[in-house]
């Protein structure tokens, strides 16, 4: 990661970040900027545990890519609902069978960010799915 990205500390800074470096022509200064507002964004979560953030790293990268793809900021509110009221991990199970996981994995390797993805994180942590 370039020293720039890493030394932002707000992931709307990160934003800010990608925007002036795609129009300056440094699309690989973007994508990291946007994986580096996944990242804070994840780490605002402060009481996780290292699958729940894994987990909810996924679901911010999922929002990124929906972003990318709308070209505004979009937040994946039909999830972050599930997530509220059934919890990360059968929020994801239940995901992980729908199409719509599989319409953003090439925009997550545009960006950088496949290894954010939901099937990242059931592979990583496959315990936490068996419950």
């Amino acid at each position: 990661m370039h020293e720039l990205v890493r030394r932002i500390s707000k992931p709307e800074l990160c934003y800010v970040f990608a925007k002036n470096a795609v129009n300056r022509g440094h699309p690989e200064l973007a994508a990291q900027a946007y994986r580096r507002a996944v990242d804070l964004r994840a780490q605002a979560h402060d009481d996780a545990t290292e699958a729940e953030h894994a987990a909810l790293r996924s679901i911010y990268a999922y929002e990124e890519a929906l972003s990318f793809v709308k070209g505004k900021r979009t937040r994946a509110t039909g999830t972050w609902q599930m997530v509220n009221k059934h919890g990360v991990f059968p929020t994801l199970h239940k995901r992980l069978g729908a199409r719509v996981v599989e319409d953003v994995k090439p925009i997550l390797k545009e960006l950088g960010m496949e290894d954010y993805s939901f099937d990242s994180v059931r592979e990583s942590f496959p315990e936490a799915f068996t419950n």
